[in-house]
């Protein structure tokens, strides 16, 4: 479908269809990095508006971010919190990963750099337990609008699978859904406005670097820095502090 045509129609979507923090569009052209987020903006309109709050009147933006942030050892925050669930809803929080490298990665449905970034995992995976890290592959889109009911989540992951299912038979990757709040991305930023987006986490469960958008190799140059970092040495727990013995009595 062209871009005009599926830009056209994400405008023409409800308020209500976007829901609060807005949708993912597809990249313009076949070689750009990001996916944009389209979202509603919050005016007086939307409560003024003769369709009612949220209708007609509500405006839509395209919300762009790109770049790479690396952080030295001692500026990491850590994010041992995130956890990735599963269909059954099983959660695997970064947490229970410590002592290897993990690999974030942020991708959407209707998004063709998310597709080679999930590539590019797919193409490392397999080396994972050799080398010492992990994959959590996150889907990130919101619940849309289709056919006058809201699908998104498993349901609409699942289609998603099925429609690309020679792909996931052939590399056996797993794919996640985010956790919410404490173990939600906002351990990892405030806000994304743009996919995809692969956060790399040390082996002591820190974020070590950002990468917003798609470049050719870049997953495996990130996971290659952060494997040849040599792990930080843990502190000895302080020795024991024994108790003054009490003074003995002088004798007479």
């Amino acid at each position: 479908m062209p871009r005009r045509l599926i830009t056209s129609l994400l405008l023409g979507l409800t308020a209500s269809a976007l829901a609060a923090q807005g949708i993912f569009t597809n990249a313009n052209a076949p070689g750009d990095a990001i996916c944009p987020r389209l979202m509603q903006d919050k005016t007086e309109l939307n409560y003024k508006s003769q369709y009612g709050r949220n209708q007609a009147d509500a405006s839509h933006t395209l919300y762009t971010q790109k770049g790479d942030w690396l952080f030295p050892p001692a500026e990491r925050k850590d994010v041992s919190a995130f956890a990735a669930y599963d269909e059954k809803a099983k959660g695997t929080p970064i947490s229970s990963l410590k002592g290897k490298v993990v690999l974030v990665g942020l991708w959407s449905k209707n998004c063709d750099p998310s597709a080679q970034m999930l590539r590019e995992f797919a193409s490392i995976y397999p080396k994972r337990t050799q080398a010492g890290f992990e994959i959590l592959a996150i889907n990130f889109d919101e619940n849309q609008q289709d056919g006058g009911g809201i699908e998104g989540g498993w349901r609409a992951i699942n289609k998603f699978m099925n429609r690309n299912r020679q792909f996931f038979q052939e590399n056996k990757m797993p794919v996640f859904t985010p956790g919410l709040g404490k173990e939600g991305p906002s351990n990892f930023m405030d806000m994304v406005y743009s996919v995809p987006v692969l956060f790399v986490v040390d082996r002591q469960g820190k974020l070590a670097e950002i990468h917003i958008g798609y470049r050719e190799g870049f997953v495996g140059e990130a996971v290659m820095r952060a494997l040849r970092e040599r792990p930080q040495p843990v502190a000895a727990p302080p020795a024991p502090v024994s108790a003054a013995e009490p003074a003995k009595p002088a004798q007479q």
